[in-house]
């Protein structure tokens, strides 16, 4: 493999370096992590230090670094949104070829567009981190799907952890992974109906806020969404404010097909036998099809990711988690509210602001 010139752009105290995706180049052959950014003097100086980068490589303002060495992929790492769309598009103007990006993939959708229409413009190829993907799991449950276990997909289930992010919270941080297997199983949703709760109320106005890891605005600590996707296949989202006995127990996606259901829960794949989901009190008809003790963690994940990205530069193609897969997610997250504001949306959103614009606490 030839040898690639990586950056890392990190922000310690605002989002940091995500999970794991600064550390994956170490395990990438051939890559060699050339300079890091981070505007923490204290993490600038850590993660030089963790990734192995010589002091003159190492910078305080991310767009010094990209001027001034020549790259080949960049990591833009903070978990947290608030500065993804300025990061993304000076890297993608930067001569680079590949970007790796944290997760979620913005606020709104016109910040998504801006993103990638500035890696179209410039041959940039965007992977963005939703690594059950390429979960083992996921792609037992593909290959199930593709012989026929469960029969024709009739509806997809989606979860968050429910808890104490449960709400607005859950649904963008930790909904885009889930809406991005929702469709890699049913494909493009055309439209969308919802409802947002607070305390047991609709939400409505002066209800939104700024929600935590500069998410964007949110609102509610219950929701629950129905997608229609052009196949006909009909799916579900459900967040509600729980706490700490849900979590990994609950985020996932459910896949119900005419012969048989599955159920990915994170950590484990369960197959049950029959189109009609009703359990017996035993519930011994459900299989174990992928155990935890298999599960793989998300920072494992991210090196597959990584080299699929640089297989796809190296091949001029989309990457399996690409930009425009996240846009995806995005807009099937922010079409909740449109939907609980305006009635059913049609998907993608044609108004790229936030539909909780004006809906902000006073």
């Amino acid at each position: 493999m030839a040898t690639y010139r990586i950056g890392v752009i990190g922000h310690t105290g605002s989002g940091n370096y995500g999970h794991g995706l600064d550390t994956v180049w170490l395990s990438i052959d051939g890559a060699e992590i050339a300079a890091v950014a981070d505007a923490d003097p204290g993490g600038l100086k850590a993660a030089g230090e963790r990734l192995g980068v010589p002091q003159e490589r190492r910078y305080a303002d991310y767009r010094q670094m990209l001027n001034n060495e020549r790259l080949d992929f960049v990591s833009v790492c903070p978990r947290w949104a608030g500065e993804r769309r300025e990061m993304v598009v000076a890297a993608a103007e930067s001569g680079i070829r590949g970007i790796y990006c944290e997760k979620p993939f913005s606020q709104t959708p016109k910040d998504a567009d801006a993103m990638l229409n500035a890696c179209e413009r410039n041959g940039v190829k965007i992977a963005v981190a939703h690594q059950n993907r390429a979960h083992p799991f996921i792609q037992t449950a593909q290959e199930m799907i593709e012989d026929g276990a469960i029969g024709e997909i009739r509806e997809l289930h989606g979860f968050g952890k429910q808890d104490r992010r449960g709400g607005g919270l859950d649904l963008t941080v930790l909904g885009t992974h889930i809406f991005d297997l929702m469709r890699l199983f049913g494909g493009d949703p055309v439209s969308v109906s919802a409802v947002v709760l607070e305390g047991g109320r609709p939400v409505g106005q002066g209800d939104a806020r700024q929600g935590d890891e500069q998410v964007g605005l949110i609102a509610g600590d219950h929701l629950r969404a129905t997608y229609l996707f052009e196949n006909g296949i009909v799916g579900t989202f459900r967040s509600r404010r729980e706490g700490s006995h849900f979590g990994n127990r609950s985020m996932g996606v459910q896949i119900e097909g005419s012969e048989g259901v599955l159920d990915y829960r994170c950590d484990r794949l369960c197959l049950y036998p029959h189109g009609c989901l009703s359990p017996p009190p035993s519930a011994d008809e459900w299989v174990v099809v992928g155990h935890p003790s298999r599960s793989k963690g998300v920072v494992e994940l991210n090196k597959p990711l990584v080299l699929d990205l640089i297989q796809a530069v190296e091949e001029d193609r989309e990457p399996m988690c690409s930009g425009r897969n996240a846009r995806w997610s995005m807009e099937m997250i922010l079409g909740v509210y449109a939907a609980h504001r305006h009635g059913r949306a049609a998907l993608p959103l044609t108004d790229r602001r936030h539909p909780l614009e004006g809906w902000e606490a006073p």
